[in-house]
């Protein structure tokens, strides 16, 4: 039997950095791809390449050829849906049909969906979403990316798509990371003593419900995956729901703040205005990063902070499956959130 080799396409990510972590802790042989020369690591192999172009794989069969699993959370966005779709389903099949070519011994292939995959980026979507809801209009990249890995199961591939929504957990440079976001807001209103109003509307902040999951647990998620042959797709969260109105007043207490009431504000507009602020909230703390758009970007707080429906995943069926471990609180994952970042000295 093969040796279990895991190769991860997008492990500098939020997603990507705990899946990895967590296939190293079980013992795997792992190997990551992306277009960067090298990954901050010493314990695993890296190949780079631009999957978009698929003769950027050209020479790499001696790191192919004894892949057994590949993780997939690779993204190129685009304003288009059209093009997003195209290029990312481009990027994924160039993968995946290099590993056939040079004949690993592939046997699954698990790939990030998320909230998208609904329509979450619509704005609103059936809710509690589940796994055999009906698509919304296309394009849509995740469908690109479902469709294929559907034709593989005659080649002997087996596939496993996990859904998860507003992932909080460590990166840099990523332009989804709401975690980081909320850190950098609160240290930005402590700078200027303000209270740490939600940067969005009263119906979102009172009335929406909303799940987040903790990027460790799509880790154990996609281990789960691999060892017990859990085939199709499956909703990933921390198991519970919120309205940001119970859980934002212990955030701001973290910060040692009020936390006042509800602004609709433009985060994207306001951090890029506060740049100069942050350069000597950096210096006078000697923290780890003075570029705030490598921590996090204000856009994708405008969108999240400004959703006024329900946005919430039905868990049932990784559940009944036998993932067990979304038992975590969501207020709890985001101040472990923020202790981390401290520790990291990403915030004061």
């Amino acid at each position: 039997m093969a040796e279990n080799h895991v190769l991860i396409a997008g492990a500098t990510g939020v997603i990507g950095k705990a899946v990895l972590t967590a296939f190293e802790n079980d013992g795997w042989r792992v190997t990551t791809i992306g277009r960067a020369a090298a990954m901050p690591s010493s314990t695993h192999g890296h190949l780079q390449a631009d999957l978009l172009d698929s003769r950027s794989l050209d020479g790499a069969e001696a790191m192919l050829k004894s892949v057994t699993h590949l993780f997939y959370s690779a993204l190129k966005p685009n304003p288009d849906p059209g093009i997003e779709a195209n290029e990312n389903a481009a990027m994924f099949e160039h993968l995946v049909n290099r590993l056939l070519k040079v004949r690993a011994p592939l046997h699954r292939v698990t790939f990030v969906q998320g909230g998208k995959v609904y329509g979450a980026h619509l704005g609103v979507y059936k809710t509690p979403a589940r796994e055999d809801d009906s698509r919304h209009f296309p394009p849509n990249l995740y469908f690109r990316h479902e469709d294929f890995a559907r034709t593989l199961e005659s080649k002997g591939v087996r596939w496993t798509a996990l859904r998860p929504d507003i992932v909080i957990g460590h990166s840099l440079g990523s332009p989804m990371n709401l975690g980081n976001l909320i850190g950098l807001y609160g240290a930005l209103c402590k700078k200027t003593g303000t209270a740490m109003q939600f940067p969005g509307p009263d119906r979102a902040y009172r009335n929406a419900l909303v799940n987040l999951t903790a990027a460790p647990l799509i880790g154990e998620a996609a281990l789960w995956a691999a060892r017990h042959e859990a085939d199709g797709a499956f909703n990933i969260t921390n198991g519970d729901v919120m309205r940001w109105s119970h859980v934002w007043p212990r955030l701001a207490d973290w910060f040692g703040l009020e936390v006042g009431e509800p602004q609709p504000i433009s985060l994207e507009q306001r951090l890029k205005v506060l740049r100069p602020l942050w350069n000597e909230l950096a210096n006078e703390h000697r923290l780890a990063e003075g570029d705030p758009d490598r921590i996090a970007l204000g856009a994708f707080g405008d969108f999240i902070f400004h959703v006024q429906a329900d946005a919430i995943f039905d868990v049932t069926k990784a559940r009944q499956a036998g993932f067990n471990g979304m038992t975590l609180r969501s207020d709890e994952v985001l101040l472990r959130h923020l202790e981390d970042m401290r520790e990291r000295r990403l915030i004061p």
